[in-house]
Parts: structure tokens; C-alpha cells; sequence
């Protein structure tokens, strides 16, 4: 059965970080909706002409990075009210034109920041100066112009700046509103497309911002995990995620991936509002894994993930979840079911069932053995069956890894694509099911080849003892032929002579003829002279 596209109905509410079925972007809007409005005011300047007027409006529209549609809505507006926009945004950048105008500011204040990792020696004021300061660099980058500040704080490195504040905070720092504000600044960066794109190709940018799930601060998973959501949206985020998700196990030293989330949806923090937002944010990014990146259309991939979820008990928490009765979790929650229900249907429709238990070893193994009984795949299935009573019981040792090891190859030969490219983030590094499988093709060619190549010599052989035969039948046929031939050359021979003779008594018998003619003309002549 073809796998089918997961359709994109549903999705745009998932999403905490960005409200948007597009790759997230920041969104600039006119006066009383905006997130980001422009105040206009009565410019003290003559308007230029038309021409330099769209040149002018056209950089500052540039330079905000809008979506096609808000810079559509900016080009329409008249004349009168662009210069008034154009010459409201240069006084504010007049204005602010300050310390905190630029991003080396911001750059030595993070490095300085880092270089003091506790707050234990800190001031109150100390501790809010600093907050403030990156709170400040949150709203610049959300805020300031493109050109002037985001570009140049990224062609100096500021990201790997807040990156390493945020691998060398310690546990204060961490519990902190430092820890939350320094997100936020990740966040903010990743709104418009240049700095989402360069967080993205930052080798360890979201690999960092996984380990902050480690806090306990909510306010800070939250911000997390809503980043982490978004980028599951943008082409070649969706692994990334995963490898990060794969990080973290290592980093937190979890027994399994995504352990620390399904320990944050079951646990109870006390605070109705706070507890319900860390679990809509979990949910939602639960959400986007299942739905983005190579679940879109692969219904095996999507299968494969979510049963990660439900061997670590995510159906027994969401169903506890509903006891606390908010609207908004709950639409994630009937979001995470309906596309549970609506696979699972498809998946049973391979058996020509309409439901499968997998929770049921005995319901698997029995339509594992039926679609293989009477298949050359058959004694492949016992032979692993065999080998797998054959496997190690003991309870320490290795045992678990052995089982672990067959169960990831297993993973890999359902969710590997036809080229051998593996959507999630495998701990088997190398492991190219494609050319594992090429291989045993290889080896069962050989294989057939010398087989093919005996047979083949045995026929060779008797068709040599053959030929040899022929070979002598020939030779017999060729002396016979040549003592046929001496014997017809004799024949010849007689032949024309007896035909050279026979020539000889014809042409005597016409000369007889010939005498006794003119000898019967003659004699009447003589009888008539009488």
C-alpha cells in the first residue's frame, strides 16, 4: 500500500512558537493589531519625489524582513503615509541611537556575563541588572532593523555567545530568569528568516537549547519547547530535533529518548497555570514530531515515533490529563489521538483488520507468522525465532544491549528510505540498510553463479564428449564419402569411356547406314541400264 501525505488540516494550532502553517517568520502589521506597530507622526521634512519616496520606503520595508502579504499591504498604502512611516522609524532609530543601538554592546555585556557563572555572589540589583540587559537584547533583536542590527549581531557571532553563556550557567543561573530571557533571545532571533536560518546552521545551536529542558524553570521549558516545535516546521529541522532529542538522552543521562518530557506531562507541579502550560507546550511539540519532518508521508515513520511515546506510557498520562478540563490542552490532546486512531485504522487495513493490539505479543507474533507462512521468508522468521531462545537471559551483562541492537536494526529496515537516508536521529552510526541488503544480494549471486557455473561445466563436459563423437561419426562420413567419391570417379571414368565408345559404334553404325543408302540407290539404276 502507498503511504499516505499526512494532510496539513489540524496543524496550525499545534504550534505555541508560531501561529503559522508557513515556515515561522515574524510578522509586522499597521497600527492597533500589530505585534510590531509603526507610530506615524507629522514628518518635518518635505516629501521627496514619488520615485526616490519608493526607494527610501522600499529599504525600510527591507529591512523590517515582512511576510508577502504585509509588504504588499506596506507598497499600497499612499504616498503621504509611507514618508510619514519612513520618517517616524528614522527618528526612532535617531533616538536610540545609543550603547544599546548596537550588538557589541550586548556581546561583551553575554561574554562578561558567562565569564561570572554564579550568582551565589551576586546582588539582587546585580541579578536584575543583568536579566534587564538581556531582556533589552531580546527586544532589539525582535525590534531593531534587520540591516543594522540582526545582520551584524550574527556576523559577530553573537549566537555562539549566548550559546556558550547558556552551556556555562550553573544551577542559580539555570533556575533563573536569565536562563528564560537568554531563550527568549534565541527566540527572538529566530523570527525573522536570516537569523532563523543561521541558528539553523549553527553545528550544536539546538543541541544547547535541548539541554535547558534540564531546568526546572517552566516559564524556561516552555520557551524550549516552542522553539523546538517551530523548527520541526522548516525543511531539515525535523532531524535536527530528533538528533537533539537524542542529545538530551545522553546529557541528562535518560533511559530512553523523550523520557524527560512524559515525566514532565505525569508530574504535578501544583500550580494550575503554570502546570497546564508546560503540558500544552508538551503536547504541542509531541505533536509536531509526529506530524513534520518524514511523518508527513510516511505512515511507518509516524507508527515508529509514536510508539517511542507509547512505551513510555504517554496514553495512561493524556488520559489523565483530561481531568484538568482546559480547552486548549485538550485540543492537543484530541490532535495527538485523532492521528493516532486515523494510523492505526490504515496500518490494520494491511492485515485486513480493523484493529490491532500492540500491546499483544501474541497477536503480533500470530500475524507476523501468518503473512509469512508459505513464503521463501518463512525459514528466515524461524531461523530468528531459533537464534532469539539461543539469545543470553542473564539479568546483568550485556543482555539488554543485545536486544536494544536487534531492535534498532529491525527500526531501520521499516523507516530507511529506498537511498538508505534515515529520518530519525539513529544511534547505529554507518548502518545503510540499502547496502546490508546489497550485500546479501551480492552473496546470494555468487552463490547462484557457482551454481550456474557447475552446471554449466557439466554441460560442457558432455556436450566435449558429444562433440568428440560427432568428431568421429564425421571422420567415418569422410572416409566413406572419399571412398564413395574414388568409386564414383571410376564410375566416371567407365562412364565416359563406354560413352566414348558408344559415340564410336553410333558414328559407325550412320556411316553403314550412309553406304547401305547410296548402295540402294545405286542398284536400281543397274537393273533398269539391264
Amino acid at each position: 500500500m502507498a503511504p499516505r501525505k499526512r494532510s496539513g488540516r489540524g496543524i496550525s494550532f499545534i504550534f505555541c512558537c508560531f501561529r503559522s502553517s508557513d515556515h515561522p517568520e515574524i510578522t509586522y502589521r499597521l497600527r492597533n493589531d500589530s505585534s510590531f506597530a509603526l507610530q506615524t507622526m507629522e514628518p518635518a521634512l518635505p516629501m521627496p519625489p514619488v520615485e526616490e519616496l519608493d526607494v527610501m520606503f522600499t529599504e525600510l520595508v527591507d529591512e523590517l524582513d515582512l511576510t508577502d502579504k504585509h509588504r504588499e499591504a506596506m507598497f499600497a498604502l499612499p504616498a503621504e503615509k509611507k514618508w510619514q512611516i519612513y520618517c517616524s522609524k528614522k527618528k526612532d532609530q535617531e533616538e536610540n541611537k545609543g550603547a544599546t543601538s548596537w550588538p557589541e554592546f550586548y556581546i561583551d555585556q553575554l561574554n562578561s556575563m558567562a565569564a561570572r557563572k554564579s550568582l551565589i555572589a551576586l546582588e539582587k540589583e546585580d541579578e536584575e541588572e543583568r536579566n534587564k540587559t538581556i531582556e533589552s537584547l531580546k527586544t532589539a533583536l525582535r525590534t531593531k532593523p534587520m540591516r543594522q542590527f540582526v545582520t551584524r549581531f550574527i556576523d559577530l557571532d553573537g549566537l555562539s555567545c549566548i550559546l556558550n553563556f547558556l552551556k556555562s550557567m550553573d544551577y542559580e543561573t539555570a533556575e533563573s530568569r536569565i536562563h528564560t530571557s537568554l531563550i527568549g533571545c534565541i527566540k527572538a532571533l529566530m523570527n525573522n528568516s536570516l537569523g532563523r536560518a543561521h541558528v539553523l546552521a549553527h553545528s550544536e545551536s539546538i543541541n544547547v537549547i535541548a539541554q535547558s529542558l534540564s531546568t526546572e524553570n517552566i516559564k524556561t521549558k516552555v520557551a524550549v519547547l516552542e522553539i523546538m516545535g517551530a523548527v520541526c516546521l522548516v525543511p531539515g529541522g525535523h532531524k535536527k530535533v530528533l538528533e537533539a532529542m537524542l542529545h538530551y538522552q545522553k546529557y541528562a543521562s535518560e533511559r530512553t529518548r523523550f523520557q524527560t518530557l512524559i515525566n514532565d506531562l505525569d508530574k504535578s507541579t501544583g500550580r494550575y497555570r503554570d502546570e497546564v502550560s508546560l503540558k500544552t507546550a508538551i503536547m504541542s511539540f509531541i505533536n509536531a514530531v509526529l506530524s513534520q519532518g518524514a511523518g508527513v508521508e510516511s505512515l511507518d515513520f509516524r507508527l515508529h515515533l509514536r510508539y517511542e511515546f507509547l512505551m513510555l506510557g504517554i496514553q495512561p498520562v493524556i488520559d489523565k490529563l483530561r481531568e484538568h478540563e482546559n480547552s486548549t490542552l485538550d485540543r492537543h490532546l484530541d490532535f495527538f489521538e485523532m492521528l493516532r486512531n486515523e494510523d492505526e485504522l490504515e496500518f490494520a487495513k494491511r492485515f485486513e483488520l480493523v484493529h490491532i493490539d500492540t500491546k499483544s505479543a501474541t497477536q503480533m507474533f500470530e500475524l507476523t507468522r501468518k503473512r509469512l507462512t508459505h513464503t521463501e521468508a518463512y525459514p528466515h522468521f524461524m531461523s530468528i525465532l531459533h537464534h532469539c531462545l539461543q539469545m543470553p537471559y542473564k539479568r546483568s551483562g550485556n543482555t539488554v544491549q543485545y536486544w536494544l541492537l536487534l531492535d534498532r536494526i529491525v527500526q531501520q529496515i521499516v523507516i530507511q528510505s529506498d537511498k538508505g537516508q534515515d529520518p530519525d536521529a539513529t544511534p547505529l552510526e554507518n548502518f545503510n540498510i540499502k547496502n546490508v541488503v546489497r550485500m546479501l544480494v551480492n552473496e546470494n549471486e555468487v552463490k547462484q553463479w557457482k551454481e550456474q557455473a557447475e552446471k554449466m561445466r557439466k554441460e560442457h563436459t558432455e556436450l566435449q564428449q558429444k562433440l568428440e563423437k560427432k568428431e568421429r561419426e564425421c571422420d567415418a562420413k569422410a572416409q566413406e564419402k572419399e571412398e564413395m567419391m574414388q568409386t564414383l570417379n571410376k564410375m566416371k571414368e567407365k562412364l565416359e569411356k563406354e560413352s566414348s565408345e558408344h559415340k564410336q559404334v553410333k558414328q559407325q553404325v550412320a556411316d553403314l547406314t550412309a553406304q547401305l543408302h547410296e548402295m540402294s540407290r545405286v542398284r536400281p539404276r543397274t537393273s533398269s541400264s539391264l
